[in-house]
């Protein structure tokens, strides 16, 4: 009776991690080449692109307190090994004062960007992804701001090589700063794993989209892709 037990348990778990190697290639975007990618891209329409917005951004949008909303996409950021370990080190001693019985893990979460007739919107958001923040870079800033292209191997490698990223460089009270942007409307890296496929296609046609209008209101800030 064990012996059927166990040759059970085992064909169920071939069973799962064929289902998860099969839909973890279905909705891979590294599958496609460049051509075929962008076709896809193509295909989305202003509606479909419209209705991820809503979906995906409905809350932040209120932000904008009527202004009319242009595009959005979110700040690209993905945690290097540094941060992972600087994280780690301190989620550890946070537990170590709670003798180990709380386990503390960091959450990662989006900086979403509004492209509005006043600016571009930057806001801010908490662990619970509640706004806590919001900044405003006026369209005075954003005529003095610069774009450039940058290499993002971890990206790259995270999003597939059809992504593509930049560097928004920006004068503020304390110097220049700079955010990095992306093709590919991603989140988080955890949250764009789970988008299906589709969804992903939609995604990378939103973060085109949010680009291209930039650079539209701003000729300074055109980027090819």
């Amino acid at each position: 009776m064990q012996v059927f037990i166990i040759v059970g348990i085992v064909i169920v778990m071939i069973a799962a991690l064929s289902i998860n190697a099969y839909f973890y290639k279905k909705n891979n975007t590294k599958n496609f080449a460049k051509e075929e990618w962008n076709n896809r891209i193509d295909h989305v329409t202003e509606q479909e692109i419209t209705d991820f917005y809503d979906a995906d951004m409905s809350e932040y949008m209120k932000q904008l307190n009527g202004k009319k909303m242009i595009a959005a996409s979110c700040i690209f950021h993905l945690p290097d090994t540094k941060e992972f370990l600087k994280d780690g080190a301190k989620n550890y001693l946070k537990s170590l004062l709670t003798l180990g019985t709380v386990k503390f893990n960091t959450v990662y979460v989006p900086t979403p960007l509004i492209l509005a007739e006043d600016g571009l919107h930057v806001l801010e958001l908490d662990k619970d992804l509640d706004v806590k923040n919001h900044y405003i870079l006026e369209n005075e800033r954003l005529a003095e701001a610069k774009i450039s292209t940058c290499e993002d191997k971890d990206g790259t490698q995270q999003l597939g090589a059809n992504a593509r990223f930049f560097t928004l460089s920006f004068p503020s009270q304390t110097g220049v700063k700079e955010f990095e942007l992306c093709t590919e409307f991603c989140p988080t890296p955890e949250t764009y794993a789970l988008y299906s496929l589709d969804k992903k296609i939609v995604a990378a046609a939103a973060g085109r989209h949010f680009l291209r209008k930039l650079g539209e209101a701003f000729t300074n800030l055109q980027v090819k892709f």
